[in-house]
């Protein structure tokens, strides 16, 4: 697709990243002392979860030009009694996506079952996914929201401690904002802890029930958030997410299903989940519209939503994201990519 191959190339232009800009670590050794290794990485893992960050290193930030495809991740728990959160798969994890010309990740977001983490385990995934993202080239949008306002601008400074790419946010989903102003002054609240963030407000109504003009949001939204830099737009109604294209603003596209839609209504950025299981359905239906191949695009998104309703049994937001993740593992048990795994989700069927 053209419109990602530009990135890649004005990427490449900028040359190779220095010794100073990457997070050198020694390569896995052999299977012999692999185990010995992985025993260390979770001890240093849960000594993170209780200690502050010293990241320093930073990915780019996202800026009004940004296109390409991003991922939101599924986050990497253990298959034990508690869902443990588990950080020895994310660098091969984070890898995989950009062997498969993935630009970046969102995560801790709802398909990374982020409002079911506890603040220092959000905070303790960031670490990881920031260091692999300096290591393979990502650019990494963090979700601070759904979870008390003191632990969502806890969140929000951290990530902007950790320097990560860009800082998303869900509404307040118990007290929910019942005009623009109320979400506008709740997102100022967040934004202030990240100043030098990107920032990004979350809509997906279908499951935070706060049903907004996005239009009038934005406008507001502006004005007053010096680092607003657009939408995170899981929303169906298509129409009002096209009116929210403007020069200087970054609305990315987080609806697979209207994926091939999308792209025709002016949409140059897009997180969709099946990204992380069938990059290539999704680049096809990128490249048949790049080449003015409509129909092939549309055919393309057929064949993709038919899978996707194979996959998943109910309608339930939080049902569905368990199922997406049981066939992102399935489809990495079948590949044979190595011994990776997301484990089981968090939400309790």
């Amino acid at each position: 697709m053209a419109w990602f191959r530009r990135t890649e190339e004005a990427k490449r232009e900028k040359g190779p990243q220095s010794s100073e800009s990457r997070i050198s670590e020694p390569r896995l050794p052999a299977t012999a002392e692999r185990k010995a290794e992985k025993e260390d990485e979770v001890e240093q893992a849960e000594s993170e979860l209780t200690t502050p960050t010293s990241q320093s290193k930073e990915t780019g930030l996202f800026n009004s030009r940004f296109q390409g495809l991003l991922a939101p991740v599924f986050t990497c728990f253990k298959d034990d009694d508690r869902r443990s959160l588990d950080v020895r798969p994310i660098n091969r994890y984070a890898e995989w996506l950009r062997s498969q010309m993935i630009s970046g990740v969102l995560i801790n977001g709802v398909v990374g079952e982020g409002p079911m983490m506890r603040v220092r385990e959000r905070k303790a995934n960031c670490e990881y996914w920031q260091r692999a993202a300096v290591r393979h080239n990502l650019m990494i949008m963090v979700q601070v929201g759904g979870a008390p306002l003191p632990d969502v601008l806890s969140l929000a400074a951290h990530a902007e401690l950790v320097r990560v790419s860009g800082v998303v946010t869900l509404p307040e989903l118990f007290y929910r904002p019942h005009n623009v102003d109320q979400l506008v002054q709740y997102c100022l609240s967040v934004s202030s802890r990240c100043p030098t963030r990107p920032f990004f407000y979350y809509h997906m109504p279908s499951m935070t029930g706060v049903e907004l003009d996005m239009v009038e949001f934005c406008s507001k939204a502006e004005k007053c958030i010096p680092n607003f830099m657009g939408l995170y737009y899981a929303s169906a109604d298509l129409e009002m997410g096209q009116r929210c294209l403007r020069i200087g603003r970054v609305v990315m596209l987080a609806s697979t299903a209207l994926l091939a839609s999308g792209l025709m209504s002016g949409f140059n950025c897009s997180s969709l989940v099946v990204v992380n299981i069938r990059p290539d359905l999704v680049h096809r239906i990128c490249d048949a519209f790049d080449d003015n191949e409509l129909q092939l695009a549309r055919d393309v998104q057929r064949e993709l939503n038919q899978l996707i309703e194979i996959h998943t049994h109910d309608s339930q937001m939080e049902y569905w994201v368990v199922s997406m993740k049981n066939w992102f593992n399935k489809e990495f048990g079948s590949r044979q990519v190595g011994n990776f795994c997301a484990g089981p989700a968090r939400i309790i069927r």
